[in-house]
């Protein structure tokens, strides 16, 4: 493993020269910085627990072009609300580290071929978002507990149209402690018809017991005007203790995207586990202001949300920037 990350770290340094110099070679390289500070209020049973800093945090995306059939990208977690974990976990698949991907992808005609540290193909439209972008409280049980970046590998293929794609993958589970002690393997199914995007998408999942865990997800996104309606259904709901439990999930969200400086969401699902016959209603609303004249770098953010299994509501305002370090080509 260690040779490997050695390896890509080489490939991606003689990328950036590369990139520095390169005028019509197709190469380039950009890095994104992307700081976030929230101030999180939270209330049990109508009363105050505790002021959190909800999903502060500072992440760095780093992507490019090797060439016109072979690109890069590696998302970082550099800091978290506590961020040693992140630290002591580098060499963990069952939990979250310093570095969320990184991988190389290749794209010969209609198939692609994605290696490294990626996010596994399961879930709905949910999954699509990034960790740095989301509100918390707003998430499913299965977005927050199940560690979905693994390393691996990935072929897939798209039509002409890039309408129709088919996925396969097989990475690292995180029923294993370390990566390849435990397997994961996924089909996936793409499709976008126009203002309807389907992900449709098998895991059979490695747990601790010797066997497998069959999850199927369902996730449908369709854009009417201004708006972005999606329903995302899943037979799994996640837990911190076991992973994933059989049962039902179930979340809708519409998005509202009135002009360039604003942005409405809200959420509602509803969570059961069959084993323990636990039920659990999320609800959530957030507005997001993009100030900055001819750009949406900065983000100003407002949410709410409420969980019914502990009669929790909280509440978020916080900021988050982009800053780009353009590409040289």
């Amino acid at each position: 493993m260690k040779k490997l990350v050695v390896l890509a770290a080489s490939i991606l340094l003689c990328t950036l020269a590369q990139a520095q110099g390169a005028d019509d070679s197709g190469t380039s390289a950009g890095i994104t910085i992307i700081p976030r500070i929230d101030y999180n209020p939270v209330f049990y049973d109508g009363k105050f627990e505790e002021a959190t800093l909800g999903n502060s945090s500072l992440y760095s995306l780093f992507e490019g072009d090797i060439s016109d059939k072979l690109s890069f990208s590696i998302c970082n977690h550099w800091l978290s609300t506590d961020p040693k974990p992140l630290y002591q976990n580098t060499w963990r698949s069952d939990d979250v580290n310093w570095c969320d991907w990184a991988y190389l992808e290749y794209y010969p005609g209609n198939f692609i071929l994605t290696a490294g540290k990626q996010v596994v193909t399961f879930g709905g439209f949910e999954l699509e978002q990034n960790d740095y972008e989301i509100h918390w409280d707003m998430m499913s049980s299965l977005y927050n507990y199940f560690q979905c970046y693994q390393w691996g590998l990935k072929a897939g293929w798209m039509n002409d149209a890039e309408s129709t794609g088919f996925f396969l993958q097989a990475v690292s589970s995180p029923y294993g402690e370390k990566p390849f002690n435990a397997m994961s393997y996924s089909f996936q199914y793409q499709g976008n018809y126009g203002p309807l995007s389907l992900l449709y998408s098998t895991n059979m999942i490695d747990n601790w017991d010797g066997g497998y865990e069959w999850m199927f997800s369902l996730g449908h996104q369709l854009e009417v005007g201004d708006w972005t309606l999606g329903v995302d259904f899943t037979n799994m709901v996640g837990d911190p203790e076991v992973i994933l439990r059989r049962g039902v999930s179930i979340f809708g969200t519409a998005k509202l995207n009135p002009s360039d400086h604003w942005e409405f969401v809200g959420r509602a699902g509803f969570e059961h586990a069959h084993n323990q016959n636990l039920d659990n209603g999320i609800f959530g609303v957030a507005a997001h202001w993009f100030p900055l004249r001819n750009s949406q770098n900065l983000r100003i953010h407002v949410a709410a949300a409420h969980q019914h299994l502990f009669n929790m509501n909280s509440l978020t305002i916080g900021a988050m920037y982009y800053l780009n370090i353009p590409r040289n080509r």
